[in-house]
Protein backbone atom coordinates (compact mmCIF):
# COMPACT_ATOMS: atom_id res chain seq x y z
CA UNK A 1 0.00 0.00 0.00
CA UNK A 2 2.68 2.70 0.82
CA UNK A 3 4.99 1.51 -1.99
CA UNK A 4 1.36 2.22 -4.64
CA UNK A 5 0.97 5.51 -2.96
CA UNK A 6 4.85 6.16 -3.13
CA UNK A 7 5.28 5.41 -6.66
CA UNK A 8 2.10 7.67 -7.30
CA UNK A 9 3.40 10.60 -5.65
CA UNK A 10 6.82 10.22 -7.99
CA UNK A 11 4.50 9.80 -10.92
CA UNK A 12 2.72 13.01 -9.88
CA UNK A 13 5.76 14.87 -9.32
CA UNK A 14 7.62 13.89 -12.37
CA UNK A 15 3.92 15.15 -14.50
CA UNK A 16 4.32 18.42 -12.78
CA UNK A 17 8.21 19.17 -13.60
CA UNK A 18 7.57 17.89 -17.37
CA UNK A 19 4.65 20.69 -17.45
CA UNK A 20 6.38 23.03 -15.61
CA UNK A 21 9.52 22.49 -18.24
CA UNK A 22 7.25 22.87 -21.05
CA UNK A 23 6.00 25.83 -20.17
CA UNK A 24 8.90 27.70 -19.29
CA UNK A 25 10.93 26.26 -22.62
CA UNK A 26 7.14 27.43 -24.84
CA UNK A 27 7.32 30.86 -22.79
CA UNK A 28 10.83 31.55 -23.20
CA UNK A 29 10.31 30.43 -27.18
CA UNK A 30 9.84 31.81 -30.46
CA UNK A 31 6.55 30.11 -30.45
CA UNK A 32 3.78 32.31 -28.76
CA UNK A 33 3.17 35.96 -29.73
CA UNK A 34 4.46 38.66 -27.51
CA UNK A 35 3.63 41.95 -26.51
CA UNK A 36 6.09 44.55 -25.13
CA UNK A 37 6.39 47.66 -24.68
CA UNK A 38 9.48 49.79 -24.94
CA UNK A 39 11.82 52.77 -25.78
CA UNK A 40 12.60 53.61 -28.80
CA UNK A 41 15.71 55.19 -29.30
CA UNK A 42 15.76 57.97 -32.18
CA UNK A 43 17.98 60.90 -32.82
CA UNK A 44 16.92 64.33 -31.80
CA UNK A 45 16.15 67.03 -34.53
CA UNK A 46 19.37 68.46 -33.84
CA UNK A 47 21.60 65.22 -34.37
CA UNK A 48 22.92 65.33 -30.79
CA UNK A 49 21.43 63.49 -28.86
CA UNK A 50 19.07 60.20 -28.54
CA UNK A 51 15.88 60.17 -27.25
CA UNK A 52 13.17 58.17 -26.59
CA UNK A 53 10.01 57.62 -27.95
CA UNK A 54 7.61 54.32 -26.38
CA UNK A 55 6.02 52.23 -28.61
CA UNK A 56 4.00 48.82 -27.84
CA UNK A 57 5.77 46.17 -30.18
CA UNK A 58 4.40 42.85 -31.12
CA UNK A 59 5.43 39.40 -32.68
CA UNK A 60 7.16 36.21 -31.83
CA UNK A 61 10.37 37.79 -31.32
CA UNK A 62 10.38 40.78 -29.51
CA UNK A 63 14.19 41.61 -30.49
CA UNK A 64 13.63 41.48 -34.17
CA UNK A 65 10.37 43.15 -34.10
CA UNK A 66 11.67 46.15 -31.61
CA UNK A 67 14.43 47.06 -34.41
CA UNK A 68 12.09 46.57 -37.21
CA UNK A 69 10.00 49.22 -35.11
CA UNK A 70 13.62 51.03 -34.87
CA UNK A 71 14.22 50.99 -38.71
CA UNK A 72 10.97 52.29 -39.60
CA UNK A 73 11.78 55.53 -37.42
CA UNK A 74 9.90 57.87 -35.05
CA UNK A 75 6.15 58.61 -35.12
CA UNK A 76 7.01 61.51 -33.22
CA UNK A 77 7.86 64.61 -35.36
CA UNK A 78 10.34 65.93 -32.99
CA UNK A 79 12.82 62.60 -33.37
CA UNK A 80 14.89 61.64 -36.62
CA UNK A 81 15.08 58.07 -37.47
CA UNK A 82 18.67 57.09 -36.97
CA UNK A 83 18.61 54.09 -39.95
CA UNK A 84 19.18 54.64 -43.44
CA UNK A 85 16.02 53.33 -45.54
CA UNK A 86 15.86 49.86 -47.04
CA UNK A 87 17.95 48.66 -43.82
CA UNK A 88 16.75 45.04 -43.09
CA UNK A 89 17.63 42.65 -40.57
CA UNK A 90 18.77 39.56 -41.97
CA UNK A 91 19.01 37.87 -38.35
CA UNK A 92 19.42 38.12 -34.45
CA UNK A 93 20.32 35.61 -32.23
CA UNK A 94 21.03 36.01 -28.44
CA UNK A 95 23.92 34.53 -26.85
CA UNK A 96 24.43 34.78 -22.77
CA UNK A 97 24.32 38.65 -22.46
CA UNK A 98 25.05 39.79 -26.31
CA UNK A 99 22.56 39.87 -29.03
CA UNK A 100 24.23 39.89 -32.59
CA UNK A 101 22.03 41.84 -34.97
CA UNK A 102 22.85 41.20 -38.97
CA UNK A 103 22.04 43.91 -41.07
CA UNK A 104 21.57 44.09 -44.84
CA UNK A 105 24.43 45.62 -46.91
CA UNK A 106 22.18 49.03 -46.99
CA UNK A 107 23.15 50.27 -43.41
CA UNK A 108 26.69 50.87 -44.51
CA UNK A 109 25.84 51.64 -48.67
CA UNK A 110 22.42 53.88 -47.42
CA UNK A 111 24.44 55.80 -44.64
CA UNK A 112 24.38 59.57 -44.99
CA UNK A 113 28.01 59.27 -42.95
CA UNK A 114 29.57 61.55 -40.31
CA UNK A 115 31.04 60.83 -37.15
CA UNK A 116 28.08 62.04 -35.27
CA UNK A 117 25.37 60.05 -37.69
CA UNK A 118 27.53 56.79 -37.30
CA UNK A 119 27.40 57.21 -33.68
CA UNK A 120 23.53 57.84 -33.50
CA UNK A 121 23.10 54.76 -35.46
CA UNK A 122 25.34 52.34 -33.13
CA UNK A 123 23.79 53.33 -29.96
CA UNK A 124 20.34 53.81 -31.47
CA UNK A 125 20.49 49.68 -31.84
CA UNK A 126 22.89 49.48 -28.55
CA UNK A 127 20.56 51.48 -26.39
CA UNK A 128 17.25 50.34 -27.84
CA UNK A 129 18.45 46.47 -27.12
CA UNK A 130 20.02 46.68 -24.16
CA UNK A 131 16.39 47.74 -22.63
CA UNK A 132 15.55 43.98 -22.46
CA UNK A 133 16.54 42.07 -19.37
CA UNK A 134 19.80 39.81 -19.85
CA UNK A 135 21.42 42.07 -22.77
CA UNK A 136 24.30 44.07 -21.68
CA UNK A 137 26.17 44.47 -25.38
CA UNK A 138 24.89 44.04 -28.95
CA UNK A 139 27.14 42.43 -32.00
CA UNK A 140 26.45 44.03 -35.39
CA UNK A 141 27.20 41.94 -38.71
CA UNK A 142 26.18 43.18 -41.80
CA UNK A 143 25.10 40.29 -44.80
CA UNK A 144 26.27 38.11 -42.15
CA UNK A 145 30.10 39.00 -41.50
CA UNK A 146 32.10 41.05 -38.70
CA UNK A 147 32.64 44.39 -39.84
CA UNK A 148 34.81 47.36 -38.21
CA UNK A 149 32.90 50.34 -38.91
CA UNK A 150 29.50 51.47 -40.66
CA UNK A 151 31.11 54.59 -42.48
CA UNK A 152 34.47 54.84 -40.42
CA UNK A 153 33.83 56.53 -37.68
CA UNK A 154 33.24 53.79 -35.03
CA UNK A 155 34.95 50.57 -33.89
CA UNK A 156 32.70 47.65 -34.09
CA UNK A 157 35.08 44.90 -34.19
CA UNK A 158 33.55 44.58 -30.59
CA UNK A 159 30.44 44.18 -28.58
CA UNK A 160 29.00 47.70 -27.96
CA UNK A 161 27.88 48.18 -24.36
CA UNK A 162 25.05 50.78 -24.09
CA UNK A 163 26.02 54.79 -24.25
CA UNK A 164 23.77 56.52 -21.48
CA UNK A 165 25.81 59.68 -22.02
CA UNK A 166 24.11 60.24 -25.44
CA UNK A 167 20.65 60.39 -24.21
CA UNK A 168 18.63 63.67 -24.07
Amino acid sequence: MKNKLFKSVILIIIFVLIIMAAYYLILNSNLLVKEENVKLYFSTSDAMYLDTEDRTVKGRNIYLETVNALIKGPITSDLVKTIPDDVEVLNISKNNDTIQVDFSEEIITNHWGGSSGEILTVYSIVNTLTQFEGIKRVEVLVEGKEVETLVGHMDLSVPIESNQDIIK
